[in-house]
């Protein structure tokens, strides 16, 4: 769905200029809605800065406060993906279910299928990761990409 901030108020709101934040940026959902905000270059994903960002006023449909800001250069996709949680405002190393969205932003577009990209996202917080997305031909969205477990446990009942 539409946004309905311009992207000179999606860049306030991210602490950019208003000269990095290209037009198209969307609420897509493809299990979670996310805003999906393009990016004018790699340069612009790097300045991001959680102490400057301010999302409250980006909310979802479920009423969350997400944006998964990025800088496609027609191979590789450079994403950092914030949220509101714990009371303030976090970073994801890994964002699969945004990779999706991403998908779905590049069907909103109307890009040519198959659509192939190697998301890297997470350096920002010491935990490079690469995610892989295909947009296959009759619209199905596939995200993969390897794990490392950081945590495991039993629930007894």
């Amino acid at each position: 769905r539409d946004v309905e901030a311009a992207p000179a108020d999606l860049a306030t709101a991210l602490g950019l200029d208003a000269r990095d934040v290209l037009d198209g940026a969307a609420w897509v959902n493809a299990g979670s809605e996310q805003l999906m905000i393009p990016l004018a270059s790699k340069a612009a994903v790097d300045r991001l800065d959680l102490a400057r960002i301010r999302l409250n006023e980006l909310r979802s449909g479920e009423g969350h406060s997400t944006a998964y800001a990025f800088h496609d250069d027609g191979n590789t996709v450079h994403a950092r993906f914030f949220f509101s949680g714990g009371g303030g405002l976090l970073e994801d190393p890994a964002t699969g279910s945004a990779c999706a969205n991403l998908g779905g932003w590049f069907l909103r577009r109307g890009d040519d299928l198959p659509v192939k990209r190697t998301v890297l996202q997470g350096e920002h917080i010491a935990r490079p990761s690469v995610l892989e997305l295909t947009v296959r031909a009759g619209g199905a969205i596939a995200v993969a990409g390897r794990v490392r477990e950081i945590g495991h446990g039993v629930i007894s009942i």
